[in-house]
């Protein structure tokens, strides 16, 4: 038959352009890649090829009185996958799709069953389209080798009915809908379709309904900012302690783009900050330097320390104590935007997008005098 080797040759072309496609995207600098696994359990559901089996014990002299098919079962797979980004994601996937019987009974008195087992490998491209927060849409589109193993008994009555393997490569496309519990976990309903190889028991294609749960390695829902001055806080007095202020600088009003000397606005931004702290009965402060996302972990880290440096000697030269202040960079870990906001290759219009992350707060806890 020339059909399944033309729905399988229509099948690996999606694949082989979807693929470059998904490597090459903007978006695949995005923090949400990362490895991930899963599992499923489900239905699965095909049409036993009962005309043809007819019709063969027919040809062998038989009459079928009555024929029982069984075109349901419990399926299951695992898998393992690639996240680009948070949009597209291959997989690579071991699934069984369960067996099938169909069981004959025949005149001269005799019965005839037919088995057929299913279960392979396959490789999908996986496109996510999220809808809210915690629910996401998924579809895929791939290629699947399945073997399909029959086996037949009281089958001494012709060819058709001897064991046999096939085993082919053909498409396979799903949908379906994604749960977020958190960061690593998510929770997964899915309608997939199978095609397989033409066999003498079940027709050429198979569908599973399941539901799973994958789990992404090294994601964490919160990141703890390294300390980089590990001073102990003030013990803390009888009163209850009062509520801290926070001050947010811009760093573009600070600094240069990847600097940290201060520039002319940034110091006089600062005077006025000593200004305002003159005001405040203050036990403790702490300089936190933000970067954004662009550039590595490591030197982004560095930027950051390197500026909340510089605006802690600031304040110090202009008479603040320097026991009184913790100075701390965190490089990107907490920004104010997020990823769906800023996407896009690194360029002025990025940049300009990710702007609020480039900042630094200066947390002071204290009460301002009313006098």
């Amino acid at each position: 038959m020339k059909a399944p080797q033309a729905r399988h040759l229509t099948a690996l072309s999606l694949l082989t352009l979807a693929l470059p496609i998904a490597l090459t995207s903007p978006a695949i600098l995005a923090q949400d890649a990362g490895w991930y696994g899963g599992v499923s359990l489900g239905k699965t559901h095909t049409d036993i090829q009962s005309s043809s089996l007819r019709s063969a014990l027919q040809a062998a002299r038989y009459t079928v009185t009555n024929l029982d098919v069984d075109d349901n079962d419990a399926g299951w797979k695992v898998l393992g996958g690639y996240h680009f980004n948070q949009n597209y994601a291959v997989e690579a996937t071991y699934a069984d799709l369960g067996n099938f019987d169909a069981h004959a009974t025949l005149l001269p008195a005799a019965f005839q069953r037919g088995k057929a087992s299913v279960h392979g490998y396959g490789v999908d491209l996986v496109a996510t389209v999220p809808l809210t927060d915690r629910f996401s849409a998924f579809g895929r589109v791939g290629i699947n080798n399945l073997r399909i193993s029959q086996s037949f008994s009281n089958s001494a009555i012709g060819a058709y009915f001897a064991d046999r393997d096939d085993r082919g490569m053909h498409e396979k496309y799903g949908a379906g809908l994604e749960y977020t519990f958190s960061k690593a976990l998510q929770l997964r309903a899915e309608l997939e379709h199978y095609r397989i190889d033409d066999n003498r028991v079940i027709d050429d294609h198979i569908g599973m309904l399941s539901i799973g749960l994958t789990y992404r390695f090294g994601a964490r829902d919160a990141v703890v900012a390294p300390a980089v001055v590990a001073a102990p806080r003030a013990a803390p007095a009888p009163a209850p302690a009062p509520a801290p202020v926070t001050i947010t600088l811009a760093a573009s009003t600070l600094f240069d783009f990847d600097r940290s000397e201060l520039k002319p606005d940034g110091r006089a931004e600062l005077d006025k900050l000593v200004r305002d702290l003159n005001g405040l009965s203050y036990e403790v402060i702490i300089v936190t330097g933000h970067t954004d996302r662009i550039g590595t972990r490591e030197y982004n880290l560095g930027l950051s320390q390197r500026r909340a440096k510089t605006v802690t000697d600031y304040l110090v030269a202009a008479g603040i104590p320097g026991t009184a202040i913790t100075a701390r960079g965190v490089n990107s870990d907490d920004p104010v935007t997020t990823s769906q906001q800023c996407t896009g290759p690194v360029n002025a219009a990025l940049k300009a997008c990710l702007q609020p992350d480039r900042r630094v707060e200066v947390e002071v806890s204290g009460t301002r005098d009313t006098q």
